[in-house]
């Protein structure tokens, strides 16, 4: 079950709801959304991360006014054309020095969802009655997908655009991305996990106990994340690459 619009998110928490007897929006509390800022420490590095290779950029477009061999309209081209290149360049460049800072981020943020999803877990009426061993992974993989699309991508996106209003236009796409990306495909079905949760499985109480050791670490989520981002990062790149050959060329032809 992909999520994409906020009708799938409806159908998302109605279906916990009916299959886990649990309201997944309970979560996202003033509490929760207070500890989920304090996880996010790339907004304080997005004048040195993204403000600082512009700056960096723009001296050397006021440097090639010097260097080059302008003359006469080649000042205004330079001047109008020149300014606008560069700063696409520099802005792009500061955009992939942020996606390259925030994984860190990204990490801890995924870490507190598992908090919260075995809070869920922890506070959910007669679990043991609804989940059976032939559905038990399957309601993990679904309670922390509604974690993720109820909890976590509203909390973060609000967060980031209260935080860095303009660069959180950007940055939210792509959180977001990575997030849905995870979501989808996090498997609580893998042998990491089989060791995880093998033992016992008809005693009572046993998917709040194994719950307990969900870790970023125990479902591959570093890994899954480091894969998440190489995707959501590639059409940037794609961009940077195209914007960088366009820069050269206006350099070689105008010198």
């Amino acid at each position: 079950m992909k999520i994409r619009t906020q009708q799938d998110i409806d159908l998302l928490e109605e279906k916990i709801k009916t299959e886990l007897g649990v309201d997944v929006r309970n979560y996202r509390n003033e509490e929760v959304a207070e500890n989920f800022v304090a996880l996010l420490v790339f907004p304080q590095y997005v004048i040195k991360w993204v403000l600082r290779p512009i700056g960096i950029v723009l001296i050397l477009y006021l440097i090639g006014f010097f260097q080059f061999d302008l003359v006469h309209i080649e000042y205004l081209i330079y001047g109008l054309l020149g300014l606008g290149l560069f700063l696409i360049f520099g802005i792009l460049l500061g955009i992939l020095f942020l996606t390259w800072r925030i994984k860190k981020d990204i990490l801890g943020v995924l870490d507190y969802t598992l908090f919260i999803m075995r809070s869920a877990i922890k506070d959910m009426n007669k679990l043991d009655d609804r989940i059976h061993p032939g559905n038990r992974k399957a309601s993990m993989a679904l309670l922390f997908k509604g974690v993720i699309h109820i909890v976590t991508i509203p909390i973060l996106s609000t967060a980031i655009s209260q935080k860095i209003p303009l660069a959180g236009r950007i940055i939210n796409p792509f959180i977001k991305r990575v997030l849905r990306f995870i979501s989808d495909r996090v498997n609580f079905e893998d042998e990491m996990m089989d060791s995880v949760m093998t033992e016992n499985e008809d005693s009572p109480g046993w998917l709040e106990r194994k719950s307990a050791l969900l870790s970023t670490q125990s479902l591959g989520l570093e890994k899954l994340l480091d894969i998440a981002f190489a995707i959501a990062r590639f059409p940037v790149l794609i961009v940077f690459a195209f914007a960088s050959l366009i820069l050269w060329l206006f350099i070689t032809i105008i010198n």
